[in-house]
């Protein structure tokens, strides 16, 4: 058969059916039987038809002409024996690659890889894509993946989680050695180790006090504070000291308002 650019198939001949048929299994400590199922079944006419186009046609294309789903496709190859010929492979693959190619120009993919910005296209699409989303007229990505495929929405979702632990590591070795940030990730705050909240915790109940703004952007976070009554102890304030804490005298001025005491007891 002579391969086309775009071969023509024929309509799928007749309409499928389910009936049930008997299948053989084995179990893992070696027991064997058969079972009686409800499955698809081909008639000659099917069965010609998927021997002639199988070889050369692609199977994304085959399933959405007859409508077989990809695993009972796969299925009535093995049993009839079909595999890819040799030239079908490579026009298959010729036709994958184009593609590919196609999407990733459209999309800007080989233009990020250059360091450069996303194309005006793709942020257009993407911007109506997330629209469409907000207005429940379709499904997000992710969600449609987790029904479809849970098992490999559980992978890309763990790879994702580890590449961004990866920028985090790096944007905080930048941020220590003083380097530009390459990216708009935001930082998380680092939590405060055992120590250092129980120390927290006892220099408010001593009558310390801290900023009402403690995150690592504000400055204040290592910061505690102590006014006239404050009782304060030389010892505690030196094992503040030594798990990174300042202490510093509280002095309350007209313009620093930022400077409101969290509590103090």
């Amino acid at each position: 058969m002579k391969l086309r650019k775009t071969m023509k198939i024929e309509p799928f001949p007749g309409v499928l059916t389910k009936e049930f048929v008997k299948r053989p299994y084995i179990t893992r400590i070696g027991n064997n039987g058969c079972k009686r199922v409800r499955a698809w079944v081909l008639t000659d006419e099917q069965k010609e038809w998927l021997c002639r186009y199988y070889p050369e046609v692609e199977n994304a294309r085959l399933t959405k002409v007859s409508g077989i789903k990809a695993s009972s496709l796969h299925r009535f190859a093995r049993i009839l024996g079909l595999k890819k010929s040799e030239k079908g492979m490579r026009c298959i693959k010729r036709k994958a690659s184009a593609r590919a190619r196609r999407t990733c120009q459209e999309n800007g993919y080989y233009d990020s890889l250059r360091g450069q910005q996303p194309s005006e296209a793709c942020r257009k699409g993407r911007a109506r894509m997330m629209q469409e989303i907000r207005d429940g007229k379709r499904e997000h990505p992710f969600t449609v993946l987790k029904r479809i495929n849970p098992r490999k929405y559980r992978k890309f979702m763990t790879q994702r989680s580890e590449l961004r632990k990866e920028m985090i590591r790096k944007e905080r070795r930048r941020e220590l050695f003083g380097l530009e940030r390459k990216t708009k990730i935001n930082l998380p705050i680092k939590p405060y180790t055992r120590s250092q909240s129980q120390h927290r915790y006892n220099a408010l109940k001593r009558g310390y006090f801290v900023m009402q703004d403690c995150s690592e952007g504000s400055g204040y976070r290592f910061i505690i504070y102590y006014d006239e009554k404050t009782v304060r102890s030389l010892l505690f304030e030196r094992n503040l000291q030594a798990d990174g804490f300042k202490i510093q005298q509280w002095t309350e001025t007209e313009n620093d308002v930022v400077h409101v005491p969290e509590q103090h007891v």
